[in-house]
């Protein structure tokens, strides 16, 4: 398509993806407007909401600003969140910050068109340019299954909680005493007071690999781990600190108890 059909006033985007080439903006009357669920310019890209929620935010955002015709999610902010934002919940999952998202950025466009803040001279109203005066802007790619991969030297266990509750899952590569190397899913993941972790069965080992690593010894770290009666799993994390996964899938394998299918890697 070179351009729109004759008459067609405004192009308008919401979680699109793709470019809109220059020649289409051009032949709309006001070129094209875009919902973008954060606070621009803080996470362009994608993937907003995910990184919002990874990195522990307490407030997001939605931004209705012009289509660039060079670049993504640059253009003149015509309408932005209030500031400090959309609270988030400490336990919201992904879908409901979406839903408030959705709810707010519908109202933003509504009200954005029927203020006419489309037509020219278009003023840029967004306040979180300025609060990041001076500051590195964080982008937000797409979410890879590289994102889910346990880092067992730097996570923490809201981290662990986290990640499962935005991404749904978490994952490592497991090596048994026998050298057999698996990928292991926790389908769930949450801290567990030092007090309370119950040495029921002993404590045993679980041998994981860094991120990043390749198959040396070098690259590998043992958890402590503790094997639960109710067929949960305790699993020991820097800073003294212990997760409990429930449910686990083993690559090959059905999803089971997280004693059951990480026994054969225990050692």
């Amino acid at each position: 398509m070179d351009k729109l059909p004759d008459g067609t006033n405004l192009v308008i985007v919401v979680s699109f993806g793709l470019f809109v080439p220059p020649r289409i903006l051009a032949s709309a009357k006001y070129g094209g407007l875009n919902v973008h669920p954060s606070l621009l310019p803080d996470l362009r890209g994608p993937a907003p909401i995910h990184h919002a929620l990874l990195r522990g935010d307490t407030h997001m955002g939605v931004s209705l600003q012009t289509l660039d015709d060079r670049a993504f999610d640059h253009g003149t902010i015509l309408a932005q969140s209030p500031a400090p934002g959309i609270p988030i919940a400490p336990d919201a999952s992904f879908q409901e910050v979406l839903s408030a998202a959705a709810v707010e950025g519908a109202e933003m466009l509504i009200q954005g068109l029927r203020d006419g803040v489309h037509v020219a001279p278009r003023e840029d109203v967004g306040w979180k340019a300025a609060a990041l005066q001076g500051k590195q802007l964080v982008h937000a790619p797409k979410i890879t299954k590289a994102d889910g991969q346990i880092h067992w030297s730097a996570w923490t266990a809201e981290q662990f909680a986290r990640r499962v509750r935005v991404l749904g899952s978490v994952w490592t590569h497991a090596v048994s005493d026998r050298g057999v190397r698996k990928r292991v899913i926790f389908l769930d993941a949450g801290p567990v007071v030092q007090g309370d972790v119950l040495r029921q069965g002993g404590e045993g080992r679980l041998v994981c690999e860094h991120e990043g690593a390749d198959e040396k010894r070098a690259g590998r770290r043992e958890m402590k781990v503790v094997l639960q009666q109710d067929g949960s799993c305790l699993i020991g994390i820097p800073g003294d600190s212990w997760i409990r996964v429930e449910k686990v899938k083993v690559d090959g394998k059905p999803e089971q108890m997280a004693a059951i299918a990480l026994g054969s890697f225990v050692r």
